[in-house]
């Protein structure tokens, strides 16, 4: 039983801080890589919203969510905080065929897509055999079908009330001058694959306001925050702060002008005067990775030079 209890501990000194970082590592960096996806995601289909090419931008989008969580096994329901504003996201497994998971959310989408956020928070019971839709709410605007027998995806807009085609160009005119989509409507956003044990469902859908112009800056840093007491990229602007709710992580990625190499020397230089230990084993065993730990906080920090920049990812674990 002792033994059993000290492994639900925190590490202790016997065990390297380069192994508890590596460790860490492993198990964060599925989760890093999928808010930064879902954050890269939503950029994308609201500026191409933006430019009037909606359709292209919500169907193309739903593959690449849908391989994500099935890839990642990710299931379940996340509130996601992407630069300030939140989305929520949720995918699980169903013994339907694609066509039938489509069918039933297109159904809805047309119907009552204002009920469809309770559906989508309760994905799982949703897809259920019994299942009862919940029939509430309005028609949804700008319905979208795409895929086959294989795979697919269906889109809508819930609007809270019943509108007509004059309402539905103002409101989009609304979301072109001021950048929240949420003068639109509530994004649902449905897409299913095709597995061996019947289909994956990945769904994302909004609450509340999503301004997309104070998200996504063309210049200077995106709404969020640094890392309390620790170096930030040098030369760089901030590109995402994320995390989900209740979770004791926190990403955030930046661009730089500087060199993978010189943002390490940066970071070598620098953390140790605030009080970080730099944990040499992961710097050797992922070169493109340095790790660091003070008090109950660790930091994982990826650089990756890109087209000309370096991509700066750094992850906070258990300092919220």
């Amino acid at each position: 039983m002792a033994r059993t209890s000290d492994a639900n501990k925190r590490p202790s000194a016997l065990r390297t801080l380069g192994g508890r970082t590596l460790s860490a590592a492993a198990k964060l960096a599925r989760v890093s890589t999928y808010l930064l996806f879902v954050a890269l995601v939503l950029g994308g289909i609201m500026m191409r919203l933006a430019w009037a090419r909606a359709q292209q931008a919500v169907l193309t989008t739903g593959e690449d969510l849908s391989r994500l969580t099935e890839g990642g096994k990710l299931e379940g329901v996340y509130r996601l905080k992407l630069n300030g504003e939140a989305v929520m996201i949720a995918s699980a497994s169903t013994k339907a065929s694609p066509k039938q998971v489509l069918d039933r959310f297109l159904l809805e989408c047309e119907q009552h897509a204002d009920g469809m956020a309770t559906e989508l928070a309760h994905l799982r019971e949703a897809l259920q055999p019994d299942a009862t839709p919940r029939n509430e709410g309005f028609p949804g605007a700008g319905v979208l079908r795409s895929g086959n027998a294989e795979a697919g995806t269906v889109a809508c807009f819930a609007m809270g009330s019943k509108i007509g085609k004059v309402e539905l160009l103002d409101r989009v005119g609304a979301f072109a001058r001021s950048g929240d989509l949420s003068a639109i409507g509530m994004v649902r956003h449905v897409t299913v694959r095709k597995t061996d044990y019947g289909s994956h469902v990945a769904a994302l859908w909004t609450e509340g306001p999503l301004n997309v112009k104070t998200m996504f800056p063309t210049s200077g840093d995106a709404p969020g925050s640094d890392v309390e007491g620790a170096v930030r990229p040098p030369s760089a602007r901030r590109l995402l702060t994320a995390f989900a709710e209740g979770a004791p992580y926190v990403l955030r990625a930046y661009e730089s002008s500087a060199s993978p190499e010189a943002i390490f020397t940066a970071y070598a230089a620098e953390m140790p005067r605030t009080g970080w230990r730099a944990a040499e084993r992961v710097a050797k065993e992922t070169p493109g990775t340095r790790a660091y730990s003070r008090g109950e906080t660790d930091l994982l920090v990826s650089a990756q030079a890109q087209q000309g920049k370096t991509l700066v990812s750094v992850v906070e674990m258990g300092g919220r």
